[in-house]
């Protein structure tokens, strides 16, 4: 008897086991329905609540928000993307084909959805008559897409956005108008070096304008300078340098200049990484440029958000002042002009041995001028040097005569 009583009493616990979990599962069910229909109807009033909205900012088409339903909060997310009728996609791409629709998809979970797939609803949002579009498109150093920059416009609408991960951005439903368009993001820079870019479009009745940045993060590079002087290879100083890239706006060149010569000079966070480099060299203006007097330009490559060195050469104006009798003149007043365009005269002060102290200056043929008191009277003598080789200039000597061509150099 004491045996059947425990097996009855198993049983019955066994029994009553199944039967909770039967009325358990039945409860997770019966819940998992309720979610399932609450969810379904903050969807469609999710995707009615978009259909109402008189206009489309970027910001609408990427939104989640919660609302909570009988103490269980829901996720609501819609996200939308710009299709074209043709072809069921939209990309920013130069000469793509415009956004016909707008393609909204809603999903909705819960804390407790577990392994049930969400609920998602779809709806296709046609662009009104009277109403237009604008692509954007960030494109880096390398053609590839540039996400996450903020882009303005301005015009019958003002309004903002952030380029997607295909470095892509939609405005549409704007009104018809002229409109600009400008970013500004710290650390980037267009071909030009600038950071804030703008450029102007209009848009037409169910028509899209399409605009395209080239915008990447900007490099930097320091200039340093050196120079041949008797022979051995020095450090110089120069108070500007100039880099090309054939990418560039004409002349395809830009100059960093200092307010004195310096050893080395930075561009600072200015340039646009070209895959391709720099030609760089030293000076100011385009008669400083080594390729015209047949000599290398050295190119340095420059990375997105890095900073480069180069160290460009300075050939040396080599010159010695004598009077008539070959008796040198240190004391004699030196006057050097540079190249037309490239900077005004200046002194050139001379060593002991009658040469120049800083020889080193950019390619280029100078004006040279030196004076001196020559038995009472200042006279001078004035020659062209042309500095064009990267050893430096064959050495001229200036003459101050004894008679004749009496004055100062200005």
């Amino acid at each position: 008897m004491l045996v059947e009583a425990l097996v009855a009493a198993v049983m019955l616990v066994v029994l009553a086991l199944g039967f909770f979990s039967s009325l358990d599962t039945a409860a997770k069910s019966s819940a998992s329905n309720r979610h399932r229909s609450v969810a379904a109807g903050l969807a469609q009033s999710e995707m009615e609540r978009m259909r109402a909205l008189k206009q489309f900012d970027p910001a609408d088409l990427s939104t989640t928000r919660t609302q909570t339903v009988a103490a269980v909060t829901y996720t609501i997310s819609s996200a939308a993307t710009w299709i074209d009728d043709a072809t069921g996609v939209a990309t920013c791409a130069p000469g793509s084909s415009g956004a016909d629709y707008l393609k909204v998809v809603t999903t909705v979970t819960w804390p407790t959805i577990g392994n049930i797939k969400p609920i998602k609803t779809e709806s296709l949002f046609a662009v009104r008559p009277g109403d237009g579009s604008i692509k954007v498109q960030m494109v880096s150093r390398s053609g590839g897409a540039v996400p996450g920059i903020t882009v303005n416009l301005a015009g019958a609408r003002t309004v903002s956005g952030v380029t997607d991960a295909s470095g892509c951005l939609f405005f549409g439903y704007l009104p018809i108008g002229a409109y600009t368009a400008n970013v500004n993001q710290a650390g980037y820079v267009d071909k030009n070096g600038q950071q804030s870019v703008t450029q102007a479009t209009s848009v037409a009745d169910s028509a899209t304008s399409s605009l395209v940045y080239l915008y990447d993060r900007a490099a930097s590079l320091t200039t340093s300078f050196d120079s041949v002087v008797g022979g051995s290879t020095v450090a110089a100083q120069g108070s500007g340098f100039i880099v090309s890239n054939s990418a560039l706006p004409s002349p395809s060149t830009r100059t960093f200049t200092a307010g004195s010569p310096q050893a080395s000079i930075n561009s600072g966070s200015t340039l646009f990484p070209f895959s391709d480099g720099y030609g760089v060299w030293g000076g100011s203006c385009a008669a400083n440029d080594p390729s015209l007097y047949g000599q290398t330009v050295p190119i340095v490559a420059v990375n997105p958000a890095a900073g480069s060195t180069v160290t460009v050469r300075m050939p040396a104006l080599n010159i010695v002042v004598k009077n008539s009798v070959g008796a040198l003149l240190p004391g004699a007043n030196v006057r050097v002009t540079p190249p037309s365009g490239c900077g005004s005269t200046f002194a050139g002060a001379l060593t002991a041995a009658a040469t120049l102290v800083s020889p080193a200056l950019p390619y280029g043929d100078y004006s040279v001028c030196a004076n001196a008191n020559i038995s009472g009277t200042q006279r001078k003598v004035t020659t062209t040097v042309q500095n064009r080789l990267a050893a430096g200039s064959p050495v001229t000597t200036l003459t101050v005569p004894s008679s004749g061509s009496a004055g100062t150099c200005p």
